[in-house]
């Protein structure tokens, strides 16, 4: 209802998803499978969506960049209370 109120007058529902509709059942511009539609955000930087071959270096860089945040973000938290103690 909300995108129907904001101006949107081709709207339909898909039962099951995107996911469940065939190339065939839809009219679609652009080369994207209507099974990548609903993917944004953070999952697509990540790369899920993508084949399994090409989402390997995407999660794999994801991984290591939470990691070493995380890392970093604990030595600094070390480094803070060290300093708080100590006055």
């Amino acid at each position: 209802m909300l995108l129907y109120n904001a101006g949107y007058r081709n709207l339909f529902w898909v039962q099951g998803g995107l996911e469940a509709a065939e190339e065939v059942d839809l009219v679609r511009e652009g080369p994207e499978p209507f099974k990548l539609a609903g993917i944004g955000g953070l999952s697509e930087f990540l790369g899920f969506g993508l084949t399994n071959k090409e989402l390997q270096l995407p999660k794999k860089v994801g991984v290591f960049l939470v990691a070493d945040g995380l890392f970093i973000g604990a030595q600094q938290l070390d480094h803070y209370l060290q300093d708080i103690r100590s006055h």
